[in-house]
């Protein structure tokens, strides 16, 4: 009987021994399921609705005193992984210092804040939360308080965070317009290899708050740099007053500018961007008939037809036998996707000049894309300007194809003028596919010894 006893208790003590030892290892595992371990199953289901939830509970501690909440080794085999099955790394430290601390603060913000919102700005993964903080830069840029010393930390973590193109658009913009005196002044500062991007960038923010410095600028510039600095001039002085730019255009065009037009095709574009089609439409309308005034509805006939050519061609109609108008409605034929029915409305315009320069841009198409079908349909017209002007669009559209075709049918058109014209047109092409072929072609070409600079772009 006692030794029946002594058994059983040995067993009994030896399950408690066992039990105890068993919770003991137990508990490491136990303190990881608290923190949030899932099955493999439901991990997969959790990111696939955007839950990882092992990244705060596996990531680093902020507590450096704490040490580790894992072995390393455990917590890397631990982290969760996302659908590629790339480990999904700890970030998002910006974020919460951005979020919890400033994202919507009010009044000046300190180096390191600026630093955090560039940086969430450009790395963030979250698109509304780069824009979050984009914003709330230029807030800042906005405020009384901007400084230079601002601007250039903003700088500076723009360029070390790689933000893109539209990022450094958009503050050389902002900089431009909230601080102009900091902004001019960083011209004569800034490396030489960024002045020119800088400038293109910031001037038009410069010119919607102070136009007569933003002109000063450009016209000490000379050359290739003041075209290109004159057309992001426009874009400034639009935004300052649609009225005080297009008085510009007309001042350069009387002082003799030969760009003058092309200025004046960059303005439209930038009141239709601004005024929509019908205020660019009114607007173009509204100008003194002239050189001008033809650039400028050419250019919103190019606009409005890349959006609703039915429409564009609709309002073109009244132009109809206005020679200084003629060539919009090329530009509607060229901006119209469905060419069969730009050649419709072409075939049912009244003869005009305007009628002809749109059969011109739909055989300048069509040489493009079906050569020989247009050629099939040129070679059965009758001979007349009608025949010419196909022949003068064709031409221009083969020519970036085949030059030596397209020379040989340009002189195949009966105006003189207008021959001429197409063949050193087409032999520029021509020149740039075989230069030795060209030189023996313009030899024969009758073409006066002057073409031939036309042709090689030099003299």
């Amino acid at each position: 009987m006692k030794g029946s006893i002594l058994t059983h208790f040995s067993w009994a003590l030896f399950t408690l021994v066992t039990f105890f030892a068993g919770s003991k290892l137990a508990g490491p595992s136990k303190q990881i399921t608290d923190q949030g371990l899932m099955s493999e199953d439901n991990r997969r289901g959790a990111l696939r609705v955007g839950k990882p939830q092992l990244l705060n509970a596996l990531g680093p501690s902020k507590d450096k005193s704490s040490g580790p909440l894992l072995d390393p080794n455990v917590a890397d085999d631990l982290r969760p992984r996302g659908l590629a099955g790339r480990k999904i790394s700890n970030s998002g430290t910006v974020r919460s210092s951005a979020e919890n601390g400033f994202m919507n603060q009010k009044g000046p913000l300190n180096k390191k804040q600026l630093q955090d919102l560039v940086n969430l700005a450009v790395k963030s993964t979250n698109p509304i939360e780069r824009r979050k903080a984009f914003d709330r830069l230029l807030e800042e840029m906005r405020s009384d308080t901007f400084t230079y010393e601002q601007a250039m930390t903003i700088r500076i973590a723009m360029h070390h965070g790689g933000a893109d193109g539209e990022q450094w658009r958009t503050f050389d913009y902002a900089w431009g317009a909230n601080d102009p005196a900091s902004a001019v002044a960083e011209i004569d500062r800034i490396p030489e290899q960024y002045r020119r991007g800088f400038t293109s960038n910031m001037l038009p923010g410069l010119a919607s708050v102070e136009p007569q410095t933003a002109i000063g600028i450009v016209e000490s510039m000379e050359g290739e740099m003041r075209q290109q600095m004159t057309g992001r001039l426009l874009e400034g002085l639009a935004d300052y007053d649609v009225g005080f730019a297009t008085d510009y255009v007309f001042d350069m065009a009387e002082s003799g500018d030969p760009n003058a037009s092309q200025y004046m095709r960059r303005l439209a574009k930038e009141v239709m961007e601004t005024a929509g089609f019908e205020g660019g439409v009114e607007w173009a309308e509204s100008l003194e008939e002239g050189a001008l005034q033809a650039a400028a509805l050419r250019s919103v006939a190019n606009e409005y037809a890349n959006n609703d050519p039915q429409a564009a061609a609709q309002w073109a109609e009244q132009f109809v036998g206005t020679e200084q108008n003629s060539r919009l409605f090329g530009e509607i034929v060229r901006e119209w996707g469905n060419q069969e029915a730009a050649s419709a409305w072409v075939e049912s315009l009244e003869p005009s000049q305007g009628q002809r320069d749109a059969l011109s841009a739909v055989y300048g198409h069509r040489g493009a894309t079906r050569p020989e079908q247009a050629l099939e349909e040129i070679q059965a017209m009758p001979q007349s300007a009608d025949k010419d002007f196909a022949l003068n669009g064709f031409i221009s559209g083969l020519a970036h194809k085949d030059g030596e075709a397209a020379v040989a049918w340009a002189a195949e058109i009966t105006m003189p003028g207008m021959r001429e014209s197409a063949m050193v047109r087409a032999a520029k092409q021509y020149y740039k596919q075989d230069r030795q072929a060209t030189e023996e072609w313009f030899v024969a070409s009758g073409l006066p010894p002057e073409s031939w600079w036309q042709i090689v772009g030099s003299k």
